[in-house]
């Protein structure tokens, strides 16, 4: 029966990207602009990555644009344009329709090998030796329909939290380690400038193991919010794939 042939190839095809995604070099948390755009870069180098988001659908925030109007800006084409976006420029922007910015980025990120794994929610970390070596997951319809059912465990030298403005993971740790964030998590009022160049600047290891990139790190380190400007974002993505192939490329 087809329909048996169809469902067979489904589950054996999974199952085999779940299997080999088990243990990583590298986890991301959070699929948005930061997530994806680091994603592409490591696999782009050729390291194990896996990148989890809870959602149906990768991008985070880039739909819906501005209040809806599907339009976003970055002041620098130099990432988007090796993702093949089609920009206009206008006083210092570039202005990306928001549908192809955040296509874009998926569908780049998975031709460099990127494993995403959309529909799945990392709700703890694992920690040894008091490093992050991993994730604790589980399906997220699971999680939404609040049913009382054991997750499994996806295991990486490394784990980026790109959750955005919640800091999912960071988040995750606080709950047992409060003095690593005495100021706890949250963002300051909106200043473009300001957040653009903190969002990079502050980009890197926060704990043992755990790195954060993107709005995440706005959230941790109390710096602006920024609204529909992703370029920062890209370049925290960017940057974070950086860091961590220095220190994979070190522990060869």
């Amino acid at each position: 029966m087809i329909e048996i042939e169809i469902s067979r190839a489904i589950t054996a095809e999974y199952n085999r990207k779940l299997t080999e995604h088990l243990e990583n070099d590298v986890v991301i948390v959070g699929a948005g602009p930061a997530g994806l755009t680091a994603g592409y870069y490591l696999a782009k180098a050729g390291y194990k990555t896996a990148l989890l988001e809870r959602k149906l659908s990768t991008g985070g925030g880039i739909w819906g644009g501005a209040a809806g109007y599907n339009v976003v800006v970055t002041q620098s084409s130099e990432i988007p344009d090796e993702f093949e976006m089609t920009s206009k420029k206008q006083k210092g922007l570039y202005i990306y329709d928001s549908i192809e910015f955040a296509t874009a980025l998926a569908f780049k990120a998975k031709k460099a090998g990127l494993e995403i794994f959309n529909l799945t929610e990392a709700e703890d970390v694992i920690i040894k030796s008091d490093a992050v070596e991993g994730v604790v997951v589980n399906h997220s319809a699971i999680t939404i329909a609040k049913l009382h059912v054991d997750p499994f465990c996806i295991a990486s030298k490394y784990v980026i939290d790109s959750t955005g403005h919640p800091a999912e993971v960071v988040n995750m740790l606080l709950k047992r380690k409060p003095n690593l964030l005495p100021q706890g998590i949250q963002e300051s009022f909106m200043d473009v400038e300001t957040a653009e160049a903190g969002v990079v600047d502050k980009t890197g290891e926060i704990f043992p193991g755990l790195y954060v990139a993107g709005m995440s790190v706005c959230a941790v380190y109390g710096l602006p919010r920024m609204g529909p400007i992703f370029g920062g974002m890209l370049e925290s993505g960017k940057k974070v794939a950086e860091l961590i192939d220095e220190r994979l490329q070190s522990s060869k």
